[in-house]
């Protein structure tokens, strides 16, 4: 990518900017035109706080800047201190990795430059951006990329982790659609990250997580669609068994356009099943091949139809309400048998509460025929994972809640669940990290110790650098 030509160029030399900090309150040494909070001043609590309501941290400092020279500043400040350092994209992960006691929090939510060509079918967008920002943004062009469910997600956080969504059957996951990247290192370089600039870096980043530096800015492939054909249909709950099958049965063969979720779930005090999908083919192929999923009896309630790929991408939020108090375990199964399916809705009629819910994940197309090691995210095969959420307002239900959360996670590897996703990872540790990426680790590990051998960016599903 070539930043310098556009708005927030990094600079070889930090300018002297206005000092925003008070040395008798923040004795850092930074230079910094953006705001730097602390404990007690104006927006602190609410910059400190992310999506999980679990997680209560409190940072010693958070800069929030507006450019690349704000963050290389803010790592070389945080290293001259010897404060650890920890990154908030979209502040959406279960475990809070982004948020870390005592810590610099480099809090990216004022970087928002968003950069559509339509012509090259590129867009250049920074670190803070959220995928419903995204979104909104290329669909102006009729164009779109892989994302993910939740529109509030962070566009960082689920691209360096692989990035599942409603198009990666057809373009492969966000991370297969990144062309290149803008990055801080762990001594507050700016580096350049693609196919041929630090490509050993352009790989790990693409499913390696925050553990290489502090990506400023991305680069993607975007394709038309001007509309999709998908949306959500309900069931009463006694009907799981027969819809999970089907849908089981529909994904087998599902062509690469299509991406379905089965779900377990209770609304407005009433259990269900549902089915929510998106099909991004041709309007009368979409429309037939979304209808398998209907049942013999009528749902309770059928929204699906033709959307604005915003709609899809937003479809889901209610599901995930930023606040609550969550837990996630989050298995992959090869196969979706009798069995698993059994087990499954079992767990899910004795969930703890009514925002606890199980949602089975189909990967197929495109984002699997990528080979294992052509990217950090190596888990590149048809399989369904079983994201299993648990939810909770009253703190007084947390024991209840992880313990059921862990028990179907468990009772599932009786029928050979795995390794998983490392952005649906909790505080698993080590081992969990490695069985994630799999043959790919000992890469990994490597360039860890290249590029962060003091590791720096360990407030995240961590990687141990190894020479």
């Amino acid at each position: 990518m070539h930043w310098d030509k556009r708005p927030g160029k990094a600079p070889d030399a930090i300018p002297q900017t206005e000092k925003l900090i008070d040395r008798e309150r923040k004795p850092m040494n930074l230079n910094l035109g953006c705001p730097v909070l602390c404990e007690g001043d104006e927006g602190y609590e609410a910059a400190r706080r992310v999506w999980n309501g679990m997680i209560d941290r409190r940072p010693r400092w958070i800069v929030r800047p507006r450019s690349i020279a704000d963050v290389m500043q803010a790592v070389r400040g945080a290293s001259e201190s010897s404060l650890p350092i920890c990154v908030r994209g979209g502040g959406h992960s279960f475990s809070g990795k982004s948020v870390a006691d005592g810590a610099l929090m480099v809090d990216l939510s004022l970087m928002k430059s968003i950069q559509v060509d339509p012509r090259r079918r590129t867009v250049i967008a920074q670190g803070g951006v959220k995928l419903g920002e995204f979104d909104a943004e290329t669909e102006k062009y009729g164009l779109a990329t892989t994302g993910g469910v939740i529109s509030t997600t962070g566009i960082a956080g689920l691209t360096l982790g692989g990035g599942l969504g409603w198009l990666m059957g057809k373009h492969g996951l966000t991370c297969d659609n990144l062309i290149s990247a803008d990055l801080v290192d762990a001594g507050g370089r700016h580096l350049s990250a693609s196919a041929t600039e630090n490509p050993d870096l352009f790989w790990a980043i693409r499913g390696g997580g925050g553990n290489f530096g502090i990506v400023t800015a991305f680069e993607y492939q975007l394709h038309p669609l001007d509309s999709v054909h998908g949306g959500v249909m309900l069931y009463p709950r006694d009907k799981a068994k027969e819809l999970i099958r089907q849908y089981r049965d529909i994904t087998l063969t599902a062509p690469d356009e299509l991406t379905a979720y089965a779900a377990l779930l209770t609304g407005h005090g009433t259990p269900m099943a549902a089915i929510a999908m998106c099909h991004s083919g041709e309007p009368v192929t979409a429309e037939r091949e979304t209808r398998q999923f209907l049942l013999a009896d009528a749902p309770i309630a059928d929204m699906t139809g033709k959307k604005k790929y915003t709609e899809i991408q937003s479809m889901m939020d209610f599901s995930a309400p930023a606040g609550l108090n969550y837990y996630s375990k989050c298995p992959f199964l090869r196969e979706l048998t009798d069995g698993a399916m059994d087990t499954i809705i079992a767990h899910a009629a004795a969930a703890p509460t009514e925002q606890t819910q199980v949602v089975i994940e189909h990967m197929h197309g495109a984002a699997s025929r990528v080979a294992a090691d052509a990217t950090a995210f190596g888990l590149r095969r048809v399989h369904y994972s079983v994201n299993i959420m648990a939810a909770w307002d009253n703190p007084a239900l947390a024991e209840s809640c992880i313990a059921w959360a862990r028990g179907l996670a468990t009772a599932l590897e009786a029928f050979g669940a795995s390794d998983t996703y490392v952005n649906y990872l909790g505080d698993e540790g080590a081992a969990a990290v490695k069985a994630s990426y799999g043959p790919n680790y000992d890469r990994l590990a490597r360039l860890k110790h290249k590029y962060d051998p003091e590791n720096v960016f360990r407030f995240n599903q961590n990687i141990v650098g190894a020479a």
